[in-house]
């Protein structure tokens, strides 16, 4: 194996969150293969599945033949053996094991004979004899070892009679829906899911697509998904997040070739999931020797009538991100002249806000898309050096006149776009369908054609700036609710205003304001009741975190320095 240093996944409850922060062991497993586990601490590379087949081509090439095969299925028999209750290790309660035509079965074949030369209890079932080489060879080693392979039955047997399924029937390569048989074996195992069951994915959950995060059919849905050499994109947006569970890592000592492929790579083809690393140098650091105009001023512009509230949600989270003095410009002529939940806040009707005075604007919620909205956008975009953060009705406003969207084209400065996928759909001139079938490919886009860093947000959000993506892995479901993306609005709006540069600005905000979603609910506020108000002081407790050096990614790189000498 590589000399990488990798994090090994200590023994752990049934569906552990995503997100957990990850704790560094020195040792390596059984079978010599360690393992890292995906979190929001430490940014991951992503691979699209072409990249990941060249990797395994390159990688086989250098070792001898079967090899990766071997390793990966040692790697799945290793991990679930330390996870199998007393019955099954006791050779009592059996595993289930199915194993598709490619070399994704061929993994299972492989873990099941490591689990059987153990003691363990196993079933294969075979959705199809194997077509590739590897996968042969694979089956025809765990039949020698005395595995049992039947095909797979219609009937399916008594809930719980499994201790764990593997799901091993198709990898990264699968390009359409599951059907027939294949479709049919999914469906009984959502039942068994449903009753208690874990299920362990190799690669990628079957029938979900791994570039995208799409499921456009029946799809497995994992507890962990073990990944093998790289993690693709699909796992960690989309509906990929629901259905892949906790993300594992076996690069199967592949290490050197990993980053050789990656090396080469050119810019515009490099994904990563979003981490601190990617922003933390930028954070606006706090002196003693400052005062409210060291860190900005911002405007946060739109409150039409009847939807005041965004903008001043908006803007009390751009006070609590940090930034020296907000304002807010309403578009309504009936707004409130102050906020009595923070007095700190400077309300004026649009049109009477100094513009060129501020260092960020912020434009679009509750903007409305009437014509005085449309003028207000119109003042926001004549700022043509000054950072502008476009959102909401805004973006609403660009879709529906050309001119608006050709004078953002046009600007000099930067720029960012939030939308979600209806308002990106609006951008693109197609349907939200068209967006989510693939959310990487939307966000580039629209980074492109408007020359801004976008936020395509909603599950994993995409971070694009026209030559690199990111996926941001924070947050939960207590995010979809109202206002929100008025939050994340005010916060990027205040790095922004604090001198930050647009795309870290945005990688930072998305990442706290998914980390404030994960502070509340584990302060028991949500995921279900959430509301957007409480994510302010979660934020600003976020952000001290990383302002005072307390966070997850220090935390890592302290304990992964402490292990860079084990044997492993």
């Amino acid at each position: 194996m590589s000399d990488t240093p990798h994090v090994n996944v200590p023994a752990a409850a049934v569906n552990p969150s995503l997100l957990a922060r990850p704790v560094a062991l020195p040792k390596a497993s059984a079978s010599g293969v360690a393992l890292a586990a995906a979190c929001a601490s430490v940014a991951l590379d992503l691979y699209s599945p072409g990249i990941l087949r060249d990797v395994e081509r390159t990688a086989a090439a250098k070792l001898p033949p079967h090899t990766l095969m071997a390793r990966a299925g040692a790697a799945v028999a290793d991990w679930l053996y330390g996870r199998l209750p007393a019955l099954a290790t006791a050779g009592r309660q059996p595993v289930l094991l199915l194993a598709g035509p490619g070399n994704n079965g061929g993994d299972a074949y492989i873990a099941a004979r490591e689990l059987h030369r153990r003691g363990v209890l196993v079933d294969v079932w075979q959705l199809a004899p194997p077509t590739a080489d590897d996968a042969r060879w694979a089956l025809a080693d765990a039949l020698a070892a005395g595995v049992p392979v039947r095909h797979a039955p219609d009937i399916w047997p008594q809930p719980s009679t499994y201790a764990w399924i593997v799901d091993g029937l198709f990898g990264i390569g699968l390009s359409r829906p599951l059907e027939g048989p294949a479709a049919a074996l999914v469906d009984h195992i959502a039942y068994e899911h449903t009753q208690g069951t874990p299920v362990l994915a190799i690669d990628v959950p079957s029938g979900l697509a791994a570039a995208t995060g799409v499921a456009a059919g029946p799809v497995i849905h994992a507890d962990v998904t073990m990944a093998m050499l790289g993690a693709t994109p699909g796992l960690f947006t989309g509906v990929g997040r629901d259905f892949a569970g906790e993300v594992l890592l076996a690069t199967l000592g592949a290490d050197e070739v990993l980053v050789a492929t990656r090396s080469a790579l050119p810019g515009e083809r490099l994904i990563a999931t979003s981490a601190p690393a990617a922003f933390l140098a930028h954070l606006p650091q706090r002196r003693h020797a400052s005062h409210k105009g060291t860190y900005g001023a911002l405007a946060v512009l739109g409150g039409h009538e009847g939807m005041i509230g965004a903008p001043l949600l908006s803007a009390r989270t751009g006070l609590m991100s940090g930034a020296g003095r907000v304002y807010v410009g309403f578009v309504a002529n009936d707004a409130p002249d102050w906020d009595p939940v923070h007095p700190e806040l400077m309300l004026r009707h649009a049109e009477d806000l100094d513009l060129s005075a501020m260092q960020a604007v912020s434009v679009g919620p509750g903007l409305g898309t009437s014509a005085a909205s449309a003028a207000c956008l119109s003042r926001a975009l004549a700022l043509d050096h000054t950072p502008l953060l476009i959102d909401a009705d805004a973006l609403n406003l660009l879709a529906a006149e050309p001119a608006l969207a050709e004078r953002v084209r046009r600007r000099a400065g930067p720029t960012v776009l939030t939308p979600h996928p209806l308002e990106a759909a609006r951008l693109a001139g197609c349907d939200v369908a068209r967006v989510q079938s693939d959310r990487l490919a939307c966000a580039r886009a629209l980074a492109q054609q408007f020359g801004a860093t976008v936020v395509l947000k909603g599950s994993g959000s995409v971070i694009d700036d026209g030559t690199r993506a990111w996926i941001n892995t924070t947050g939960n479901a207590g995010l979809a609710t109202a206002g929100t993306g008025d939050v994340l609005t005010g916060a990027i709006g205040a790095l922004l205003a604090q001198g930050m540069p647009a795309t870290q600005a945005a990688l930072a905000a998305v990442w706290l304001h998914g980390r404030a979603a994960e502070r509340c609910e584990r302060a028991g506020a949500g995921p279900a009741g959430l509301t957007a108000s409480e994510l302010l002081p979660a934020i600003r407790a976020e952000l001290a975190d990383l302002l005072n050096g307390d966070t997850p990614s220090t935390r890592f790189a302290s304990s992964h320095r402490s292990t860079r000498a084990s044997p492993t």
